[in-house]
């Protein structure tokens, strides 16, 4: 794993030299780890030219790869320490209610399973009250829509792009093919859910020449699918993870709105994080969240 991360401090100082000293080894032992990584990989991870050292097509076509492998290599060592020392604290999560990842599920999985006594807290809301709380310090980590004016004290990795679709009953009649134009379902009766789906919606509306109707309200996501269902109108909302052939929903892209949100997991600035915490923060960014993010 030494060759790995001495390729990742190359990738990004692009220099033998700084890199050697980043990973406190002599530049020799980094050049010869660097080779034998391009031995078994089968070519040049770097091309140099006179004074200046560059990714070659390899080392960027791995680099995303080797970056998750290493996280994930530091993430079960951490994961090990904790268990070891016997050192679990509780988390206490803020989740947009607009995210509903089964890569979620997966890093809470591994934590719940690797740390006897997890204790983990969520709380659900907008991203707006979930960055308030945080900032309050009522939550240690938290995995929001990217707002437009983000604080300076909020810490930012970003984890998939997430798109908004027009979700409606598949016997609908705008519900005819894989896409559709916000602007036609201005006589629809769309279903408010809170959270960030409002703005997003009035926002997007107001970009084609209308405010909806919005005569119903519902909690979470999964009323409001319940809402769809019953022919009481249609949502703009991330598409649905059950939301297939077989389902009684369609979601449908937008082609006249592009409306995709940043999806981040956050943490305060300069705030040491606990054992939980800063386990979960190296669990997600081990992780391939785009695949969270449906087409």
């Amino acid at each position: 794993m030494h060759q790995v991360r001495y390729f990742l401090s190359m990738a990004r100082t692009l220099n033998f030299t700084r890199a050697a000293d980043e990973c406190n080894v002599t530049q020799p032992s980094l050049t010869r780890a660097i080779q034998k990584l391009e031995e078994e990989l089968g070519g040049a991870l770097f091309r140099r030219e006179r004074a200046r050292t560059h990714l070659t097509d390899l080392g960027r076509l791995m680099l995303p790869h080797l970056d998750r492998t290493f996280e994930a290599a530091e993430a079960a060592k951490h994961l090990a320490r904790g268990v070891g020392k016997a050192q679990v604290t509780p988390l206490a999560l803020g989740v947009a209610s607009s995210i509903d990842s089964d890569v979620l599920e997966s890093v809470l999985a591994e934590l719940g399973a690797g740390l006897p006594g997890f204790a983990l807290s969520v709380m659900s809301a907008s991203s707006a009250e979930i960055i308030e709380a945080a900032l309050n310090g009522s939550l240690d980590l938290i995995i929001v829509e990217m707002p437009d004016d983000r604080p300076d004290r909020l810490e930012a990795w970003t984890l998939f792009e997430q798109a908004y679709h027009l979700v409606l009953r598949a016997e609908h009649k705008l519900a005819s093919g894989d896409t559709a134009r916000l602007a036609d379902a201005r006589d629809e009766a769309f279903i408010d859910w809170g959270g960030d789906a409002i703005e997003r919606l009035s926002a997007a509306a107001a970009s084609v020449g209308f405010e909806p109707v919005i005569p119903h309200r519902a909690a979470e996501p999964a009323q409001v699918r319940r809402l769809i269902l019953a022919g009481l109108g249609c949502a703009l909302m991330p598409r649905p993870r059950d939301c297939d052939g077989a389902s009684r929903l369609r979601a449908l892209r937008l082609e006249d709105v592009d409306v995709v949100r940043s999806v981040v997991l956050s943490a305060i600035s300069g705030r040491q994080r606990s054992i939980a915490a800063d386990a979960f923060v190296r669990a997600s960014r081990a992780r391939d969240w785009s695949l969270a993010s449906a087409a």
